[in-house]
């Protein structure tokens, strides 16, 4: 029975299309929307905000802790580091929560905001790992390490997604 279906939807192509064979590309319209690899930064936009404020938290429990006076007085620059790691944060949230808004109003300008993130995230990362490295030289920053291949990856892979997706030339259009 499942034969004669296929076959009937064959010879329905044949007639409509004249040809057996399946478009070599979907159309414009199937590619409009948040679909495909796209759902992957929209869910990194929805995480992010969290992740900046639990930095946010975290810096400033540091700072306001009864260990933070001797942590000072060891390492006098730690106070630089951890407003700048607050500040960064800080930046970090209005800008994935304005991204969040452009990402899901389908902004045309949404592309590029991304683009300028993850260049951002990549260079904001290393800086902070070399601050780090400076104010702790014989401390284990693996994690560190870490975090700033984890931004190099996301920068390779998703910038030239946004700068050569039909999905997202089709889907960003306001």
């Amino acid at each position: 029975m499942s034969k004669v279906r296929h076959r009937a939807a064959a010879d329905s192509r044949i007639t409509e299309t004249g040809s057996t064979e399946a478009p070599a590309y979907k159309p414009a319209d199937d590619l409009n929307g948040i679909g495909g690899w796209l759902i992957l930064p929209a869910i990194g936009l929805v995480i992010s905000p969290f992740m900046s404020l639990h930095g946010i938290i975290t810096d400033t429990l540091l700072l306001t802790s009864s260990v933070y006076p001797s942590l000072s007085a060891n390492h006098p620059s730690i106070t630089g580091l951890l407003i700048f790691e607050v500040l960064i944060n800080a930046a970090f949230l209005a800008a994935v929560i304005c991204l969040n808004f452009l990402f899901y109003t389908k902004k045309r300008i949404l592309p590029n905001c991304m683009i300028a993130l993850y260049a951002a995230q990549c260079v904001l990362m290393l800086a902070d790992h070399l601050a780090t490295t400076a104010v702790f030289p014989s401390a284990d920053l693996s994690s560190s390490i870490i975090a700033v291949i984890r931004s190099l990856i996301v920068a390779v892979v998703w910038i030239p997604y946004f700068l050569n997706s039909r999905r997202v030339e089709a889907t960003f259009v306001n």
